[in-house]
């Protein structure tokens, strides 16, 4: 029977990033569930090990997880993360948005989350013996220009939506702008359902929903691995998460990691 991942949010104003407040938590003992929330972080991590720039203004947040299904199965929760992230950032702009002017969001694989085609939320996974830390980041704050320089590192989500997008999006009248700990405590929430969702049916439920709301499925896309570099059409995502490419040949790629990038029509 699936349990409630919500446990409490201990907030630091700065941190080398929240994912070693979370290991360094569960060394010593911390409860599955508990949330690690900072204000900035010094030494944020991206995916392959990339810098990710933590300015003030963004939410920058990581759970402790003790997960008691086997690891072969924890990639799933890289998706019911992307998932929760997803449904964070909708619920704050349908505060200020109906459904008729409500900006596009989606996914892009693995686990990016897209808003009016930039990136906003991102979501790193690191696994530590048995323990598994969701790492989140939500961006909340309009990008200072000085952030969006350089094209070697994962320069967080303040590189990539513009600060006009981001004013339009996150109004900046009194009270428009939600916290990092209210869209902490909303994230944790939604993990909470798409946790329970996995363990009640498996990664199929979660497997449907991210299809659902997929930005490139069924677009040609590349897909850059180190040095090699894969074009096709995004077809279909595996059961054990992986990215499903349909070559000009007919051949089917299954891709597990890899930089997407959408090539035009």
């Amino acid at each position: 029977m699936a349990h409630s991942l919500i446990c409490s949010i201990k907030i630091e104003q700065s941190a080398t990033s929240t994912s070693d407040l979370a290991k360094q938590a569960a060394a010593k003992g911390a409860a599955s569930g508990s949330g690690f929330l900072a204000i900035e972080q010094t030494a944020g991590r991206g995916r392959q090990g990339r810098h990710w720039s933590s300015q003030k203004g963004g939410m920058y947040l990581s759970v402790l997880l003790r997960p008691t299904f086997k690891k072969k199965y924890w990639f799933a929760l890289s998706f019911a993360a992307s998932l929760a992230a997803l449904d964070t950032v909708r619920h704050q702009l349908s505060r200020h948005f109906d459904n008729q002017h409500m900006p596009q969001t989606g996914l892009k694989w693995p686990n990016d989350v897209i808003m009016s085609g930039g990136k906003i939320a991102g979501i790193l996974l690191e696994a530590e013996g048995s323990t598994l830390v969701v790492g989140s980041g939500i961006n909340i704050a309009p990008v200072q220009p000085s952030i969006r320089q350089g094209t070697n590192h994962e320069v967080s989500h303040h590189q990539v939506v513009e600060p006009s997008a981001l004013a339009d999006v996150w109004p900046q009248a009194a009270g428009g702008l939600p916290t990092p700990h209210q869209l902490a405590r909303c994230f944790m929430t939604q993990l909470d359902y798409w946790h329970g969702k996995f363990e009640h049916s498996g990664f199929a439920p979660i497997r449907d929903a991210w299809l659902g709301n997929a930005l490139f499925l069924g677009k040609a896309l590349s897909v850059w691995n180190g040095t090699k570099k894969i074009s096709g059409v995004f077809h279909d995502l595996g059961m054990d998460g992986a990215l499903l490419l349909l070559d000009d040949s007919g051949h089917t790629h299954h891709i597990t990691t890899g930089d997407v990038q959408l090539l035009d029509n």
